[in-house]
């Protein structure tokens, strides 16, 4: 199973998942605390479904078959299934903000929705006072390993550097970068995917 956004605002996804029998697993996605929404792909080895409304649900009934379509949900079902996950839910407060930032192929420019973004994980991180900022480069798989995992550096610094710009304190700040080892969509060798060209900003 991978989780994925979808680029314009990424927010934390948050899904619910439940072994209903045997041989069959439900995964729902609701929103934020705040109402924002993400979203999530679940991917067996017969395909995938993408979740991006929320109260909507999928199942795996086999592994070897794609998911079901995705299916609205009523509440009530939601609190009678999930009613005791929900209750031990840790504090919101403690939870990672996550925002994926995207860029143009084979350069260390943002999208423009990415550029906007950047204000927002910047109030983000002051609203929160975090202490904790993973910022994560990657690309796609177009060229050599080598080449992308320092694309992806660059990336990942070129972030960096804006949010201590942007008076961040740099001590606070973790980066790390992954070339085109950590695909957010898998695909085959020199195959040019935008949204594996990204970075990956966590705020905690």
């Amino acid at each position: 199973m991978k989780s994925w956004n979808n680029g314009f605002l990424s927010w934390t996804v948050f899904c619910l998942l439940v072994g209903c029998s045997a041989n069959r697993d439900l995964i729902v996605l609701l929103p934020d605390p705040d109402g924002r929404v993400g979203a999530i792909q679940v991917t067996t080895k017969g395909g995938s479904q993408i979740l991006d409304q929320p109260g909507y649900a999928t199942q795996v009934h086999d592994f070897r078959q794609p998911p079901t379509a995705p299916q609205p949900i009523e509440e009530t079902t939601i609190t009678s299934i999930f009613g005791k996950a929900l209750s031990a839910q840790p504090d919101p407060g403690d939870r990672f903000n996550s925002f994926i930032l995207l860029f143009e192929s084979d350069t260390t420019e943002l999208r423009q929705e990415s550029k906007e973004l950047l204000f927002a994980i910047v109030k983000t991180i002051k609203n929160r006072q975090a202490k904790e900022i993973y910022v994560v480069g990657h690309t796609d798989r177009v060229g050599t390993e080598l080449y992308n995992a320092g694309l992806s550096a660059k990336r990942a610094n070129y972030v960096r550097d804006w949010l201590i710009l942007s008076g961040i304190k740099s001590s606070s700040i973790f980066v790390s970068f992954h070339g085109e080892t950590k695909p957010l969509v898998p695909t085959e060798d020199e195959v040019a995917e935008p949204l594996n060209r990204r970075v990956e900003v966590m705020v905690r």
